[in-house]
């Protein structure tokens, strides 16, 4: 179970929620929303650091809210290019992203920015088709910045639409046609986010995000228009506007008063209060006039007609089609658009479900968020805070799966701090990993005694501390009386015994165990070579080289390459027993010249036995190879055979060239070169002898 918190500082107001569970059984435990104000204040960022921290230690209610934050960026100031490139994988991609988009970029040095990418699909001509977002670091430092105040450092920073995004996914809003495999004739999704001061829009095809927008127009215009013109506070705007077009009547607000000295700021008359209270129901004309005394002197009622906020309703209306018609016609998916779904807090307002059914022909739905969560919410609660949960909900659900979003904080905006998340955690690693390299040490060290045993450890007996016993394969070698007895084991310098048995026990004992055999080999190489000087007898080994054998088979084989061409040699076994040895190897052509191919395979071994110098004799019953044929389906019914060779071996021959040279290095153990490059040379020196000739 994942608890997670997301933070969405939107246009108007600050939500925090805090979700519990896992991406789909998801449960709210917290929910904050918290009214800013509109406006590009300096302060902001303050302003969003005390509603968040607020929010995390619980405000009215008491319930902190604990979990792994990730906050939310807006979207409008970042600057979106889609780009392809030629090949693929995130790896290659993240390389050259950030060069990439920076001949995109005008406002900003793409230094300043932080870049990430999301990968739209692949392209036809095998590359990738790439959504990149740039964001400036100076907007997101200073957010951070102001949040670590408070000690608020969220893990993650990612854009307002992948969360919008995330959360359309997470409620099923994606559901594509079984039909729909093709990528290219997808059905389009549309999510309108629609804010106080921007309108967030999301494309997709099936669950594949494919463009984003973000216009810089909200229903925040009609609030200023009346504001300015009735003298009224933004709030106090906005709540006319939503009675006006709630009752379809004028509507009357009390307003701060302009200025004391300034003549048209008039006070009401108890007859027009009374009127109003008449109207309201609130009572008769002298308590109206009782309760325009008691009324501040800095506020007076304000009359906003309902004809006033209709037009500038209905040009913000007109206004916001004209935008969305022009993004649609951009991304030439009109016809593919499957449905369309709308959130936010602007999504209530009357009109707004036409004027998107009207732009994208489908009738738009609400993108209920609440509906998917298990909550302890009254329905009156619910209904108020559905709307405006979307993008926080989306950032939250970004720590239990889902659609991956951007990454904003990096290079310089990285994650540093946290070590009181992780020490606990940490303190149990090192100790699980002291204790295994304790074992791993401990399983060695008794390998290695075991080794040491095996080899020819010493061993002292308590009742004999002078006897030389040694166990393993030392305790083998010294089982008689050979190495005691000088007539066998003795090195002389004229008369005089210069090393016998003690000094060999001298310098086992002060020998390394894994050096002590050599030692013994060593000091027995010496011994034989004395006594064959001394007795002045050599034994004379004689061996047939199976190397010899090899290395001749070699060169044939080489001397008639431009006559084969390309072949395969896919088995090759010599038998070096007297009297039976024997080469068979299998040689497969391809191609329809391959008879005549083993013809010249076994002429040239046939040329081969008649030399004296060859390893090879003649068959006593000749002959033709066995041929397998077959077909290789793959390459077009290209024909050919497997041919099995047998070309006997002389009962005895003398090693021969560059074969004698290299057994010779190996038994003095000074061969410097690999034995392939010995092979070459052979080769070369056969393939020069044959041209002489």
């Amino acid at each position: 179970m994942v608890r997670s918190i997301g933070i969405d500082p939107g246009d108007r107001v600050v939500n925090v929620v805090e979700l519990d569970g896992s991406y789909r059984k998801t449960r709210l435990l917290n929910v904050s929303s918290a009214t800013i104000g509109l406006g590009d204040d300096p302060m902001r960022p303050d302003i969003i650091t005390d509603a968040v921290r607020e929010a995390l230690d619980g405000g009215s209610t008491g319930n902190g809210m604990k979990g792994e934050m990730t906050l939310g960026y807006p979207c409008r100031e970042a600057v979106i290019r889609t780009i392809e490139l030629p090949f693929k994988g995130a790896d290659a991609i993240k390389k050259v992203v950030k060069s990439e988009i920076e001949g995109e970029i005008f406002t900003h040095a793409v230094e300043d920015m932080v870049v990430d990418f999301h990968e739209v699909g692949p392209l036809a001509a095998g590359g990738t088709k790439v959504m990149v977002a740039s964001v400036p670091k100076i907007g997101i430092r200073n957010q951070l910045a102001s949040l670590s105040t408070q000690k608020i450092d969220p893990e993650r920073v990612d854009l307002d639409t992948m969360a919008l995004w995330r959360v359309a996914d997470w409620t099923g809003a994606f559901q594509d046609d079984d039909d729909d495999d093709d990528a290219e004739q997808k059905p389009v999704h549309v999510v309108i986010d629609l804010g106080v001061r921007s309108v967030k829009v999301i494309l997709t095809a099936g669950d594949q995000l494919i463009e984003m927008r973000v216009l810089r127009l909200g229903d925040a215009t009609v609030a200023d228009q009346i504001a300015r013109s009735h003298g009224l506070s933004i709030e106090q705007a906005r709540t006319a506007i939503a009675d006006a077009l709630r009752t379809g009547t004028d509507v009357r607000v009390h307003a701060e008063e302009p200025d004391a000295d300034v003549p048209d700021a008039q006070e009401p008359d108890a007859e027009e209060l009374a009127a109003t209270s008449d109207e309201e129901g609130e009572g008769d004309g002298e308590q109206a006039a009782t309760a325009s005394s008691e009324l501040p002197a800095t506020t007076s009622r304000q009359v906003v007609a309902y004809s006033d906020v209709d037009a500038a309703y209905t040009k913000f209306l007109q206004r916001l089609a004209r935008e969305l018609t022009r993004f649609l016609a951009a991304t030439g998916l009109a016809v593919r658009i499957r449905s369309v779904w709308m959130t936010g807090e602007a999504s209530q307002r009357p009109g707004i479900s036409e004027m998107l059914e009207a732009v994208f022909s489908v009738r738009p739905q609400e993108l209920d968020v609440l509906g998917n969560l298990s909550h302890d919410l009254d329905d009156d609660e619910a209904a108020a805070l559905s709307p405006i949960l979307a993008v926080a909900v989306g950032h939250a659900l970004g720590r239990m799966g889902g659609p991956v979003g951007f990454e904003l904080r990096q290079e310089d905006l990285v994650l540093t701090g946290g070590f009181d998340r992780i020490k606990f955690p940490l303190a149990i690693a090192c100790m699980v990993g002291l204790l295994t390299l304790f074992v791993f040490a401990n399983q060695k060290s008794m390998r290695l005694k075991t080794l040491e045993l095996e080899l020819g450890q010493r061993h002292h007996d308590p009742k004999n501390p002078k006897a030389v016993t040694f166990h393993g394969q030392l305790n083998t070698l010294f089982q008689g009386k050979w190495f005691q007895d000088k007539n066998y084991f003795v090195e002389r310098k004229g008369k005089r015994v210069i090393y016998a048995f003690d000094h060999l026990v001298k310098e086992l004992t002060d020998a390394p165990v894994h050096r002590r055999v050599r030692i013994i080999r060593d000091r027995l190489r010496k011994v034989a070579k004395a006594k064959q000087k001394e007795s002045g007898v050599y034994e004379d080994i004689s061996l047939e080289s199976g190397l010899a054998v090899l290395v001749r088979w070699a060169e044939v084989m080489k001397s008639i390459e431009p006559e084969l061409g390309r072949y395969l040699v896919p088995s090759l076994d010599l038998d070096m027993r007297p009297k039976s040895g024997k080469l068979v190897f299998t040689v497969a052509f391809r191609g329809d010249e391959f008879r005549s191919r083993k013809a010249t395979v076994e002429s040239a071994f046939k040329r081969e036995w008649g030399k004296p110098d060859s390893p090879f004799v003649e068959p006593k019953q000749q002959a033709t190879a066995p041929e397998i044929p077959f077909r290789d389906i793959a390459d077009k019914g290209i024909s050919g055979a497997y041919f099995t060779f047998t070309i006997p071996i002389r009962e005895s021959f003398a090693p021969f060239g560059p074969s004698s040279r290299l057994g010779a290095l190996i038994r003095e153990d000074k061969l410097a070169q690999p034995v392939s490059d010995y092979l070459a040379a052979a080769m070369n020196a056969a393939s020069g002898k044959e041209e002489t000739r």
